[in-house]
């Protein structure tokens, strides 16, 4: 009778077996996950409602993108960038771990955010509207057609 000996699978292929495993789980994961979530155009319930967003969605991939950099050039212009963002936010914590507390001072820094926000929102609008209004008559139909399949989808959501 012939004996059959056993080799022991060598350490390196055992370990890359687990690593490809491991790595396979996760892309499974990440796509039950995203089918899960609605895909791609799902989004949070707070953008819904959202006009400015609701707009820009219904923009197309280069239109979305030049949007995006004339706002960021805009911003620029003004002197403001995502660093300030950062920085006022940070100075609004700093604001908050005073001991004593200065209310008034909380509320400068709120009232200050909120004036930045609504210039970036007027910003925004006119970047859009410039946006708008350098399209072509068909192109400005087919992103009519987009905002209103959108505007059919969120009610039907909204009657539910």
């Amino acid at each position: 009778m012939t004996e059959m000996t056993q080799t022991k699978t060598p350490l390196w292929m055992r370990l890359t077996l687990l690593v490809s495993l491991a790595l396979n789980l996760l892309v499974i994961g990440a796509v039950v996950g995203f089918v899960a979530m609605g895909g791609h155009d799902r989004r949070p319930d707070r953008d819904r409602f959202d006009y400015g967003s609701f707009f820009m969605r219904a923009l197309g991939d280069d239109d979305r993108r030049a949007l995006r950099r004339d706002f960021e050039e805009g911003l620029r212009g003004q002197g403001r960038d995502r660093g300030a963002f950062v920085g006022e936010l940070q100075s609004t914590l700093d604001t908050l771990r005073t001991t004593p507390f200065d209310r008034d001072a909380f509320a400068a820094a709120l009232a200050a955010q909120s004036r930045a926000r609504a210039e970036r929102e007027d910003m925004g609008r006119e970047v859009l509207a410039n946006r708008v209004a350098a399209m072509s008559d068909a192109d400005r139909a087919a992103y009519a057609d987009r905002i209103e399949e959108r505007l059919t989808e969120l009610a039907n959501r909204v009657r539910r």
